[in-house]
């Protein structure tokens, strides 16, 4: 398995992240690389649907688990086999929010070549969701 983590600290409150995550509508507000979210329920563990990447055939996504201001895991399976699962955290940091986001792959296109593909934007979509749930001020 391959893994990747990186973290963040936002003014943000706890609540304005957590609303940019559980509105799928909103993801390509704050990540780039998505063109379009669509879940066939709120979004809560069991959620699944389809995730439109730019310049990328649409991929199967779910959520797997879910915990309001918490965090959450999602599973997205490549044509080849390999799974992407990302771990999204939020936690206190003296007055700040605390935001982690963690990628676990795991198959035939597992490794680093493939697994900083993937990653790279992920310092970029962490400071835009700051910036945007900054801007929201739940």
């Amino acid at each position: 398995m391959w893994t990747y983590e990186h973290t963040i600290t936002t003014s943000a409150a706890p609540e304005a992240v957590w609303g940019c995550y559980e509105d799928p509508a909103r993801w390509p507000e704050w990540d780039r690389e998505v063109r379009e979210l669509i879940l066939d329920r709120p979004f809560a563990a069991g959620a699944s649907g389809t995730l439109h990447l730019h310049d990328l055939p649409p991929i199967p996504f779910a959520v797997t688990a879910a915990e309001r201001l918490v965090g959450f895991r999602t599973e997205t399976r490549m044509a080849d086999g390999t799974v992407i699962r990302f771990v999204h955290r939020l936690s206190e940091a003296e007055g700040a929010t605390r935001i982690t986001h963690g990628v676990e792959i795991e198959g035939p296109s597992a490794g680093q070549p493939f697994g900083e593909t993937v990653t790279a934007p992920v310092p970029d979509t962490m400071r835009k969701l700051a910036d945007v749930a900054r801007a929201d001020g739940r």
